[in-house]
């Protein structure tokens, strides 16, 4: 059984995502197979699985060779249930399955011959072995928990985050729909003193009398039947300094909100096995995180195509741009960052937005501004239907400023005159630079 990875994407037509296997996708690449039909697509399947006996490297390379396309469009809105029933229908029209069901999930593996050598050490390949373990230490040292924290692992399929985490002395609940997973990891954890604790359920059921620090999903947040309601659940489980953590997974330049990837290796995992295979369009898992109440940082490293992270944590009320990974089209309204991450803060261009909570209720939100013109600069500020207008001296240092909140509607817009310093202040700073918004906060 091979595990499904998150690969570097290109986007391609008919909501077609092409997945590769993390290398220099120009070199020794053979052309894109297109296929729109499931005749052409399950004598492809079987392609596949016969290059998949000479190893897993060469399956893997097969199934990078094709991808499906479909040409239905989608409901514009991605958060309709009309959007959610269409997706369901193309997994259904794919899968061949008459619904979709947490059994689908099952991924049966023989025991005896993998429990001493699971996945990733079952393929034999350094590349598969060696971006697994990269991507794993990526994750822990990017999450930077404190010792003996509480941590809810879900999906953790063959174990390998969930023994790095016991064995670092954290306490570790393992949540998973396949019981053949959890014999592993109950056989991997067996001698440790560090018990981990075992809970055979859907991620969607799962509650808990305690708050974690941190819930993570390495390579299984795409399987789930409603990530709605999940990141919902979430603020009932995790504490309110705790974080989710997201590793390698399929958050990316899609060209569709969130629905199935049609990639070789996801479209091998739907058809044969009825997995779920989600992607994510990057602007929409960042700006939804932010809707519910998350506020969101990614961290990739050039090491390997899956350490890929997105730590989310509880926005309480509280935004600091510079600490957020906004979503790419707000983030374009944006001007650059600064170079010195520790002044923290980033400028404005001439209209910036961002989204916040959307159940937010407040009467004020309180805005801390620097203007490092050497003029003054009047700043609209916009929150729900309020529009208000600040004088901001020059050279003035995080002056805060307080804006009442009519009929809010999840979005702050901030408006300010832009000024280039290379041509203000004769120097090599081209950015066309607004205010600096080091932070805003809702009061009532």
């Amino acid at each position: 059984m091979f595990a499904k990875l998150k690969k570097k994407v290109n986007t391609l037509p008919f909501f077609a995502q092409l997945l590769n296997n993390g290398e220099d996708s120009t070199k020794d690449m053979n052309p894109v197979k297109y296929i729109n039909n499931l005749k052409d697509l399950d004598k492809e399947i079987a392609y596949v699985d016969e290059r998949g006996k000479i190893s897993d490297d060469e399956l893997r390379q097969a199934l990078s060779e094709f991808c499906y396309i479909v040409d239905n469009p989608l409901p514009k809105d991605p958060y309709s249930q009309e959007y959610h029933n269409a997706q369901m229908q193309l997994y259904l029209n794919i899968s061949g399955r008459n619904e979709y069901s947490i059994a689908n999930e099952h991924s049966p593996f023989d025991f005896k011959v993998l429990r001493d050598m699971p996945f990733p050490y079952c393929t034999k390949s350094p590349n598969t072995v060696g971006n697994q373990l990269i991507a794993q230490g990526f994750l822990i040292r990017t999450m930077n928990l404190a010792p003996d924290s509480q941590v809810v692992e879900f999906g953790p399929g063959w174990g390998n985050t969930t023994l790095h985490l016991a064995q670092m002395g954290y306490k570790l609940t393992a949540v998973d729909c396949e019981n053949s997973f959890l014999d592993l990891i109950k056989y991997r954890t067996q001698n440790l003193s560090n018990q981990v604790k075992i809970v055979n359920e859907d991620m969607l059921e799962f509650t808990a009398n305690v708050k974690y620090d941190a819930a993570v999903f390495f390579e299984c947040f795409h399987h789930c039947a409603n990530h709605l309601q999940l990141l919902k659940n979430l603020h009932n489980l995790i504490k309110d300094e705790g974080l989710i953590a997201f590793a390698a997974e399929p958050v990316a330049d899609f060209p569709f909100p969130w629905g199935l990837r049609l990639d070789g290796m996801s479209i091998w995992s739907i058809r044969k096995f009825g997995w779920l295979e989600n992607g994510f369009d990057t602007s929409y898992f960042m700006r939804t995180l932010l809707m519910l109440g998350w506020t969101p940082k990614r961290y990739r490293s050039d090491d390997s195509p899956l350490a890929d992270v997105i730590i989310a944590k509880k926005s309480n009320m509280y935004y600091q741009p510079s600490e957020i990974t906004l979503p790419p089209d707000e983030c374009r309204t944006w001007a650059s960052e600064e170079t010195d991450s520790n002044l923290k803060l980033r400028f404005i261009g001439a209209k910036s937005t961002i989204t916040c909570a959307s159940n937010i209720n407040a009467k004020f939100a309180e805005f801390c501004i620097s203007n490092y013109a050497p003029f003054d600069l009047d700043v609209k500020i916009t929150t729900g239907s309020s529009v208000q207008s600040v004088y901001v001296p020059k050279y003035s240092s995080q002056g805060l400023y307080k804006i009442p909140i009519l009929e809010w509607n999840g979005k702050i817009t901030i408006a300010s005159k832009t000024w280039q310093p290379s041509k203000v202040l004769r120097n090599s700073d081209t950015r066309e630079l607004g205010v600096a918004i080091h932070y805003f906060r809702f009061i009532n």
